[in-house]
């Protein structure tokens, strides 16, 4: 492997950052690149080193960043073959080239809407837990009040939310804003996109008036049933501390495929 290559690898892996290899591993008849051949390709679209350019190697960045693969994956691509048993490119070599995609320190990501004490609390576990976190929060003047180590707050308008969300079934959602009102509006804006986890903060009684409004909307009650509110396992939590640890213990879970549903009585008044 191209020493150059290993380096930045090892730059990478230093770092903690979050990158894909695509590595040739079989080429047929004329292509321009020979296995062993490897590109790396970063979160933020830059790249490094090359599997031989062209329409393919720009097919295969714009599928890493629009999708962001979790798992290694095998890619086949035609460049003028005959076979048809291949993605076709505009490319007329005429041969056949199959690339391995490796993601590498690729996280979970978490959207924390809210940047409150407990948004925050939570934004420091998340990250010491292997997530990747995004603040949403409307407030300008947040960064006077809290002071956030691990993540920015981004600035937004809640009427845009599902514009600053890359809803997938891979993400994980937590609403805990600084206003009931504002919670409920949230949820009633995600609640029917796609995610791995949606969960919001608040009492019983609150998440149980949420819920009855949302049913009273048109929502189906098995999607207002899917909501972890009250949010998090039960261990009589109370500071933004306590809470955040009772909250990632449950996405825990669900990120490792258990189903932590809370034995919530209002979920048998839905």
């Amino acid at each position: 492997m191209n020493i150059d290559l290993l380096k930045k690898l090892n730059e990478l892996i230093n770092l903690n950052s979050e990158f894909w290899t695509a590595t040739v591993v079989k080429s047929e008849g004329h292509t321009p690149a020979i296995p062993g051949m490897k590109m790396i390709i970063e979160s933020d679209g830059n790249i490094f080193g090359t599997i031989g350019g062209g329409d393919i190697e720009k097919k295969i960045i714009d599928y890493i960043m629009n999708t962001g693969p979790k798992n290694p994956l095998l890619l086949d691509y035609n460049l003028g073959s005959e076979t048809e048993e291949s993605e076709q490119t505009t490319m007329i070599c005429g041969g056949i080239q199959s690339v391995f995609i490796e993601p590498n320190n690729i996280k979970p990501l978490l959207y924390i809407i809210g940047g409150g004490h407990c948004g925050n609390a939570l934004s420091e576990l998340a990250h010491k837990t292997g997530f990747s976190i995004i603040i949403l929060d409307n407030r300008e003047d947040l960064s006077k009040m809290i002071k956030h180590i691990y993540v920015d707050v981004n600035v937004i308008d809640y009427n845009n939310i599902i514009n600053y969300i890359m809803f997938s079934e891979n993400i994980y959602i937590v609403i805990m804003t600084h206003s009931h009102q504002y919670d409920e509006f949230v949820l009633e804006k995600i609640i029917n996109k796609e995610y791995k986890y949606l969960g919001m903060i608040g009492s019983r009684e609150k998440v149980k008036t949420i819920f009855d409004n949302l049913i009273k909307k048109g929502f189906e009650k098995e999607l207002v049933r899917n909501v972890f509110s009250p949010i998090g396992f039960d261990i009589g939590s109370h500071t933004p501390e306590e809470i955040a640890v009772s909250v990632i213990a449950q996405i825990i879970a669900v990120r490792n495929g258990k189903n932590p549903m809370n034995n919530n009585p209002l979920l048998f008044f839905l």
